[in-house]
């Protein structure tokens, strides 16, 4: 993982639970990010209705 360990939370009750990225630490900046997937580039988008939309 590249992101630093504070952003993400564990669910101690279950081993196999997945780790949890808060989208408000997402778009702490702004109502759009960038994300690098296999040389590819997305955007993630928090609309007005606070849905979200990814597209490449």
């Amino acid at each position: 993982m590249n992101a630093p360990f504070s952003l993400f939370t564990r669910n101690n009750d279950l081993a196999q639970a997945l780790p949890m990225l808060h989208s408000n630490n997402l778009f702490s900046l702004g109502r759009e990010i960038r994300i690098m997937h296999a040389g590819e580039e997305y955007r993630l988008r928090l609309t007005r209705n606070n849905r979200l939309i990814l597209t490449k």
